[in-house]
């Protein structure tokens, strides 16, 4: 019993782990009345961590997603990083609460439950290009055509498209599409491939 609940635990761990594994930390810097960048995209299980750069300032909660923790942190010779994890998706804006509008930013940050899962994939598509992309998108298929339905969301979950792939070589405009993170699924039968990409 002892050996099957050692194992457990370590398998919960090593869950756990991967889990964690591929969190990003974003940084952000605090200087001349700015934070730089001034506007990211990250996914939950991320950290955002401001530095200090120079001038006084704080790094405060303005308007966040509801469950998220808010936060008031002052940015100084004194507190030179701060670090927040973020376990809410949304989005988040912040500013300095000494130089308020004139010194405001943002972050939005994505569910992990809002990334399609990859299940049964078989090499449906051979290449998706370009990614970022600008205008139009380019799908390249290995199999046979005629049975295969793209799905894309935008960052929110919204679909933005569906269209059945009749050709080995797909073509989609993106142009007039907000700019951002958007994630794709191609469905064929039981056999689904997904993936992330980003219109600049």
């Amino acid at each position: 019993m002892k050996k099957l609940l050692k194992k457990s635990t370590l398998l919960m761990a090593g869950f756990a782990f991967a889990s964690f594994a591929h969190a990003t930390t974003h940084v952000v810097t605090v200087q001349n009345d700015s934070f730089t960048p001034s506007s990211f995209t990250a996914v939950v299980g991320d950290t955002v961590e401001w530095e200090w750069v120079a001038g006084g300032h704080t790094t405060t909660s303005l308007t966040i997603p509801g469950g998220a923790a808010s936060w008031n942190n002052p940015m100084n010779n004194s507190n030179t990083t701060f670090k927040y994890k973020v376990t809410v998706a949304g989005t988040y804006n912040y500013w300095c609460a000494i130089h308020q509008s004139m010194m405001e930013a943002s972050f939005t940050v994505i569910g992990t439950t809002g990334i399609p899962t990859v299940a049964n994939v078989s090499q449906v598509i051979a290449k998706v290009y370009p990614n970022p992309v600008i205008d139009v998108l380019n799908i390249h298929l290995n199999i046979t055509p005629g049975n295969n339905v793209l799905i894309i969301h935008d960052i929110s979950g919204k679909e933005v498209l569906r269209e059945t792939l009749n050709s080995i070589d797909n073509t989609i405009n993106v142009t007039g599409w907000t700019k951002g993170i958007y994630f794709y699924q191609l469905k064929n039968g039981t056999d689904k491939m997904a993936g992330k990409l980003e219109v600049q």
